[in-house]
């Protein structure tokens, strides 16, 4: 009877755990769900769709008092959270208004302070509220992007839970989809299916919903994974995020990630588990299933496992299973087999009419050849097309692979095998001799920084075939490094150690066609390490960064590149060189300092800043301290960014006003006085010294949203009858400002 009665007790504590209200009688529409990636944060809550309005009732999920109202122009706009008996808190976000009552207290404390902004923590039960009250409206206060309820649970610590797994559940019929697998060598000499570049594999999906690699995979060395999903609810467009991903080698666990927990101290790990490099490549949104020890680690990662794959000799199974909030499942199995990449070569070459023929053998010709791949190349050096054979012949361990002469003319041509063990060739490459050849093309040099370590590429275009050779110069010592053909007018190097490159100064690049050429590019980079500052210095010495001891997570090569082309900005033209600070797409854990010199014309200019580029939104203001005497400005970025210097000399613009100049108006229409304002190019800055509202004289606190960029205040009485003036003003980063003043009527 005891025991029953502990049972019971138990039981009940878990279901009364998980009996809270919906938040909103808007529905349970998703537009966003827990642990979606976002730029530099994860996402912390449930978005729950009001069907594009504002005004959806809110209600408290649970018994408790309110802890902390807020309202601001930015991040969560108007909120509140609760405190529940359990210890756990509710957050409801990007309220239009609270509850009358709540209303009260706003505004008591807003006129206290003098100030719209208030982030106000009340005394424990001071202010209560039983399940399902009500406390307040949906809305699009803050950064916000549309009508919607953010809605938060959180633990004991203060950390988001998943909601959908915490009494908050959906209808979700919908298993997750597996769209492509990253194969990412992670040591120097890793390969992936002959490369030492990432690999993507997207998967083959069968009738029963399983997925499967549509070939085994061919891997030597260390490798990670990284696996791009796609969730969907039935009868919805959203793409939500899941809730674990399980990274299986031959029955065992090698890594896993659960979205269950969250911490805003961690959120900018989310770099870490969203694969940074392939994001910032604009390769997709891919879930990193491998982290190296040196990393911190975010809630989401498992404490003990790394998920660096370092197989032994043979053929190994994979399994990936990946599931959402719901419990809905999708699986995908392959086998990865371990094993060097097999060397080709062309024994001979046959033409006869419009045909030729290649015997292609592997070098250790012990294992035959199964398959190949033939791909054709422009004379610049750009990926043509697949080519289909006109026969494929097995010979003596090798294969005769005939191609139409016409399909060839003028091009070049890269082979890929595949022997029957499922080991995969190193690319060979073949030129036609009618190829164009232009000696004074100059090659193209790129350095990148990957997982495996620092790789140089080589594109030669139109220089030939001739194999180019490199060189590290630093004043000690000249090294060569070996390259390797992966195109064919494209090589990379080795992967190497960073610290290789401490002393150098320039790349030297010799390519002999009979005639021997040589270039040199300067290339003075910098080792920057965790725990130490260090500075980078332009080639031209006028831009700079410097890292804190905090800024990298590991150690890492840096350098600054000029660019050549950009998008230009909106008005003005660039007043320096624009930078691009590198690599671009490794994280950063903390900021780094930037400062561009100008010259004595820029210098009598007013209104200058820093800015970067971003991909979605152009180039963006930095705020910037400029010391003229020193003639440079200085700044921070939390990010690797194409930088410059641009001048903002143009005001914002006030586009539009509710009541407008000369209206008049109803008393019962003007319940809101709106100001619509745009500025192109440094921004209106999301702060009360970047704008006013006056009527009738009378300062207002105002609201302003930033999305939409548009200031407003929400009227509590009626306007009296007669003549009524309200005035406007803006700011924008840069420091220009605009005005207007509405006369209105209201009758």
């Amino acid at each position: 009877m005891n025991r029953f009665i502990i049972y019971s007790t138990i039981l009940f504590g878990i279901l009364t755990a998980q009996e809270y209200n919906w938040p909103t009688d808007a529905g349970k529409s998703l537009r966003s769900n827990f642990g979606e990636f976002r730029d530099g944060h994860f996402h912390m809550g449930i978005d729950i769709k009001t069907n594009g309005k504002e005004g959806a009732s809110v209600f408290a999920v649970e018994d408790g008092y309110i802890s902390r109202m807020v309202a601001n122009f930015k991040g969560y706009g108007r909120a509140l959270y609760i405190i529940h008996p359990d210890g756990r808190t509710s957050v409801y976000a990007h309220l239009s208004r609270f509850n009358p009552k709540l209303e009260g207290f706003l505004k008591y404390y807003q006129n206290n302070n003098a100030s719209y902004i208030l982030n106000h923590y009340f005394k424990a039960n001071e202010i209560k509220f039983n399940k399902g009250e009500l406390i307040g409206y949906t809305g699009d206060t803050g950064h916000s992007f549309g009508p919607h309820l953010h809605f938060e649970i959180r633990n004991q610590k203060d950390q988001p839970l998943n909601p959908q797994s915490n009494g908050f559940e959906i209808d979700d019929r919908q298993s997750p989809r597996l769209e492509e697998l990253a194969l990412i060598p992670l040591g120097e000499n890793s390969r992936v299916n002959g490369s030492s570049l990432p690999v993507h594999i997207p998967f083959f999906r069968n009738s029963d919903g399983s997925y499967e690699l549509a070939d085994t995979l061919n891997v030597f060395g260390a490798i990670g994974l990284a696996i791009r999903t796609k969730d969907k609810r039935q009868g919805f467009s959203e793409t939500y995020q899941l809730k674990t991903i399980e990274l299986n080698i031959d029955g065992k666990l090698e890594y896993k990630l659960d979205y269950e927990v969250l911490d805003y101290r961690l959120n900018d790990h989310v770099q870490l588990v969203r694969n940074h490099s392939l994001h910032r490549l604009n390769l997709g949104s891919f879930h990193t299933l491998y982290d190296f020890k040196e990393n911190p680690k975010s809630t989401v990662q498992p404490e003990n496992l790394s998920g660096v794959l370092k197989l032994l000799p043979g053929y190994h199974k994979l399994i990936i299973k990946a599931r959402d909030a719901n419990g809905n499942s999708a699986v995908v199995s392959g086998w990865i087999f371990t094993h060097p990449p097999i060397d080709l070569v062309i024994q001979d070459i046959i033409q006869k009419r419009n045909e030729i023929t290649f015997s292609i053998l592997s070098k250790a010709i012990s294992i035959p050849l199964k398959s190949i791949t033939c791909y054709s190349f422009s004379p610049s050096g750009f990926a043509d097309k697949k080519i289909d054979p006109l026969r494929i012949e097995k010979m003596d361990g090798g294969l005769l692979v005939t191609l139409d002469m016409r399909m060839i003319h003028n091009r070049s041509i890269q082979f890929i095998a595949k022997n029957k063990m499922g080991a995969f060739s190193k690319p060979l490459n073949w030129h036609s001799k009618n190829v164009f050849v232009d000696y004074n093309a100059r090659p193209d040099i790129k350095v990148n920084q990957t997982a495996s370590g620092i790789i140089i590429q080589i594109e030669t275009g139109n220089m030939g075939s001739a194999i180019p050779e490199l060189y590290l110069d630093s004043p000690q010592k000249l090294v060569s490094v070996p390259l390797e053909q992966i195109q064919p007018f494209t090589y990379i190097s080795e992967a190497m150690d960073v610290e290789l490159f401490e002393n150098v100064t320039s790349l030297n690049v010799s390519i002999n066609n009979g005639t021997e050429y040589t270039f040199k590019y300067a290339f003075k980079p910098v080792l920057g390490k965790s725990g130490e500052q260090t500075v980078v210095v332009s080639e031209d010495k006028m831009c700079s960064m410097q890292s804190l001891q905090s800024t990298f997570y590991t150690q890492s090569l840096l350098w600054i590149d000029a660019v050549e082309n950009s998008v230009q900005p909106p008005h003005g033209h660039f007043l320096s060189n624009i930078y691009q600070l590198q690599p671009f797409d490794i994280p950063l854990q903390d900021t780094l300092q930037i400062g561009i010199r100008y010259d004595e014309n820029v210098a009598k200019r007013e209104k200058i800043s820093l800015y970067y580029y971003d991909q979605d939104e152009g180039w963006t203001f930095i705020p910037s301290n400029n010391s003229k005497k020193r003639q440079v400005l200085t700044g921070s970025l939390n990010s690797l960014e194409a930088v410059c210097i641009l001048q903002d000399d143009v005001p914002p613009i006030i586009t539009s006003t509710f009541p407008a100049h000369g209206g008049q108006y109803y008393v019962e229409d003007v319940r809101q006085l709106q100001a619509q304002v745009e500025d192109v190019l440094s921004g209106i800055e999301p702060e009360e010294t970047s704008m006013t509202m006056t009527l009738n004289g009378k300062r207002l606190l105002y609201g302003f949203q930033p999305v939409r960029q548009q200031i407003s205040y929400n009227l509590f009485e009626h306007l009296t009858l007669g003549n009524h003036t309200m005035m406007i003003t803006v700011k924008d980063r840069a420091g220009n400002f605009a005005s207007t003043k509405v006369d209105f009527v209201i009758k």
